[in-house]
């Protein structure tokens, strides 16, 4: 996929500030569900500070959000950041969440606006079918003009 397209799939959303103070501008990139990994998704705090490697993903609860995380050389994966308060964890994920939830429900306005088009006929299209239907018909003769006398 090209840059341009990576962009434009992503979705930005402003979460509203925390009781500290804090702006939480979310990045969201939706994937094809791989399990149940839905998107990545990074966040700007208060514009100061940028996380990457969020995962959102599905479980039988609902939507859930995985800490970004590394691999330690005894395999066992380890979060490298993470909320110190609960109050901050939870206005994170609820931030993250509503950010996948916008991204989705662009793709299916983009979706739905392509298929509408694509249902359309074009206008190239409709002016060969006409020209065929003008072709395909009898020509008839014009009626003979009355000259007129001088």
């Amino acid at each position: 996929m090209s840059k341009t397209n990576t962009e434009a799939m992503q979705q930005e959303t402003q979460a509203p500030e925390a009781a500290g103070g804090l702006k939480l501008d979310v990045r969201v990139r939706p994937i094809a569900p791989m399990g149940n990994l839905l998107g990545y998704a990074s966040v700007t705090i208060g514009d100061s500070f940028k996380i990457d490697g969020f995962r959102i993903c599905s479980g039988e609860k609902g939507l859930y959000v995985n800490m970004p995380s590394t691999q330690d050389k005894s395999g066992a994966w380890r979060d490298v950041c993470w909320p110190v308060t609960a109050d901050f964890r939870r206005q994170l994920n609820d931030a993250l969440i509503e950010g996948y939830s916008t991204a989705i429900e662009n793709l299916q306005a983009t979706l739905d606006a392509t298929r509408g088009t694509a249902e359309k006929p074009s206008v190239a299209g409709a002016l060969k079918e006409n020209a065929g239907k003008v072709k395909s018909q009898s020509a008839k003769a014009a009626p003979a003009k009355k000259e007129q006398e001088r």
